[in-house]
Formats: C-alpha cells, structure tokens, sequence
C-alpha cells in the first residue's frame, strides 16, 4: 500500500469516525491538544497523525487502532457492541421463555398433567442458551458463571422430576453433592483457562 492511498484511507476514516461522534474539528483537537488546522490537515490526506495520536483516537471512539487503516463501513465502538451482544443474548433468553409459556398451554389446553414442569425445563434450556453466548461474546469470567448456572438448573430439574414422578426423596442429597462437585471442577476449570490467557498476553 502507497503512502498516499495511506494518507487517503486515514483521512475518509478520521472524519467519518469524528462526524459519527458529533464532533467538530474543532472540538476533536481539543480533546487531542492539537490545533484544529492540524485535525483538518489530517481529514484532507495533507498528512498522517503520528501513533500516539492514533491511539488516543482510537480509545476515544473505543475502536481497535488498525480500524483507521480499513476501509468499508465502520466498526461500533466497544460499549455499543457490548450493549447490542447483551440484548441478542437476553431477547433468546425470553424466547426460550416464550416458548414453555405456548407448551405450556398447548398442555393445558389438552388436560396434561403438571404441565407447569415445562418452565421447569426451561431452565435449564435458558441455561444452554447463555453458556453458548458466554463463549461467543464473554470473558473467562461470564462463562465460568454461564456453566455454573447450567450446572445447577440441572440439578434442579432433575431433582424436581425425581420428586414429582418418583415421589422419592432417595438420592437428593447425593444429586446434589454431584452438582457441588461439578461446580468446583467448573472453577477450576475457568481459573485454569483465565491463567493460561494471563499467561499468553504476558509472554507477547
């Protein structure tokens, strides 16, 4: 890639960014400690902003750096993607949910017993379905308390269909004791995986 066609991409990304965040040029130097004659410069490919100006610009809009070196259509700072992952995740929660409500009635609407035990099973699936965006979208963190929630709307259904069908109390405590142990080896696991990534980004 030429110097110019560099100039160029940075400067059609520099004011597309600035004019998303309803800023002036004027108002964007201040924030830089620059005139705004050097931000204009900059916008009109006349010349390139050294890498500490970069930077600055990108944890201003909360872009990755190299974002000012792409072209095709911009990317959405971190705290709109966050927000955005979250209600994705939270929307197929309440459709699960959505779900064992119209089971639910199909069930009562044809006399089945305890049809109540689908939002049961909801649970669990409801579970599932955070794990999966945990790993997508989430840190060590987040995922660790994904699996543990699974872990124990498992156990909970288990024991709940136990009690229900086997009319047998025999065993809870031990199900129990299965989903604590489960729980541990789940933080163990998340400790061990967040030190390794601990590990990695110290070792760059």
């Amino acid at each position: 890639m030429e110097s110019d066609q560099i100039r160029k991409i940075v400067a059609e990304r520099m004011t597309a960014y600035r004019k998303r965040a309803n800023l002036t040029q004027a108002q964007l130097a201040e924030k830089l400690n620059y005139s705004d004659k050097s931000v204009s410069k900059w916008e009109r490919g006349e010349g390139l902003p050294d890498l500490l100006v970069l930077c600055r610009l990108a944890e201003l809009y909360e872009i990755p750096v190299d974002e000012f070196l792409h072209e095709g259509s911009l990317k959405r700072p971190a705290s709109v993607r966050k927000r955005r992952h979250w209600l994705i995740s939270l929307l197929s929660i309440g459709l699960v949910y959505l779900i064992a409500v119209l089971v639910f009635y199909l069930l009562t609407l044809f006399g089945v017993p305890n049809a109540w035990m689908c939002f049961i099973c909801a649970i669990p699936v409801s579970a599932i379905v955070a794990v999966v965006f945990a790993h997508v979208w989430g840190g060590t963190l987040l995922q660790a308390i994904a699996v543990s929630s699974l872990v124990w709307a498992l156990a909970v259904m288990i024991y709940l269909f136990i009690l229900l069908f086997a009319r047998s109390v025999t065993g809870n405590p031990l199900l129990f004791a299965v989903a604590g142990g489960m729980q541990i080896l789940v933080l163990l696991w998340y400790l061990l995986q967040y030190n390794r990534k601990k590990s990695s980004e110290k070792g760059k």
